[in-house]
């Protein structure tokens, strides 16, 4: 991967990392087990988890450490988000509280860092770089 290429992965996996750890940052005052409120349609414990990976994969995807992992799990709680979230709010592709537009694009770029890799400026690269 050349340089330009490696540069672009960095700033993709740096913006998509910070989401995810404000996303993680904005459920943790409410309580990591209480963000989706009395409705929600996960049990408190799989609630902190949620909240934990997208704090822990942000940071993870900002350092390039991990990466296929950490997109599968990223992936995993966008597919669940777009699934048990926003279609079932009346969610439309854009506009509107329950639009999906967000998630689909974190879960496109996840898909794309997991096929492609992190790209040279990565932890990933220097731990596991071929000889």
């Amino acid at each position: 991967m050349g340089t330009r290429a490696s540069i672009a992965f960095l700033a993709i996996r740096a913006i998509v990392g910070l989401a995810f750890i404000f996303h993680a940052m904005l459920k943790l005052p409410a309580g990591a087990a209480s963000w989706m409120g009395p409705h929600g349609f996960a049990p408190s414990w799989l609630q902190a988890v949620v909240t934990f990976a997208e704090l822990l994969g942000g940071a993870a995807l900002i350092l390039g450490v991990l990466t296929p992992l950490v997109a599968v799990v990223l992936s995993i709680d966008m597919i669940v988000a777009i699934l048990k979230f926003h279609l079932p709010a009346g969610g439309h592709f854009v506009g509107g509280r329950a639009a999906f537009e967000v998630p689909l694009v974190y879960l496109v770029v996840l898909l794309c860092l997991l096929v492609a890799g992190p790209g040279a400026y990565s932890l990933d690269a220097v731990m596991f770089k071929r000889r």
